[in-house]
């Protein structure tokens, strides 16, 4: 496939933050888990600066702002909102898990930089389509479709 001739676009817009903090109550009240004061920073922290991240640097970022929370609460939590669907996981680099808003029927996908690790999000429709026809022909129950696409952004490149 040359990836030169795809139709890329900007991804549509993610669900309103407050979406996301209601999803998070409900998600939390049907669990019968309890709406801790380090699970809401922890949202609050993704909502503030919605953009791929790994947990550590989540950590690195809450430790920024003051807050002490332990790894082992970190991930609880990220497992949490990804099973509300508050939160897509990816593994994008080096076998690292990256986490970002999830953004219903938003088939996107992600170039990554080898060299500098830059993320880029692309949409592609007709490339979304072929995915789910591809999954749909196999009688596949796919929970996740992604493309990862590695090489150099322009700026490596360039250098």
């Amino acid at each position: 496939m040359d990836l030169g001739d795809m139709s890329l676009s900007l991804p549509p817009a993610a669900p309103s933050f407050a979406d996301s903090r209601l999803r998070w109550v409900q998600f939390l009240a049907t669990q019968k888990l309890r709406s801790t004061a380090p699970r809401q920073q922890i949202l609050e922290s993704i909502l503030n600066a919605p953009r791929h991240f790994d947990a550590e640097a989540l950590r690195l970022r809450l430790r920024g702002q003051g807050r002490r929370l332990s790894r082992a609460s970190i991930y609880r939590t990220l497992s949490l909102l990804v099973t509300a669907g508050i939160l897509r996981r990816t593994q994008l680099v080096d076998g690292t898990l990256h986490y970002e808003l999830a953004k219903p029927s938003d088939p996107h996908h992600h170039p990554v930089c080898r060299r500098c690790g830059a993320i880029q999000e692309v949409l592609d429709e007709s490339l979304a389509r072929a995915l789910a026809n591809l999954v749909r022909r196999s009688a596949f129950a796919a929970e996740e479709v992604a493309v990862r696409v590695r090489g150099l952004c322009s700026k490596c490149r360039d250098s």
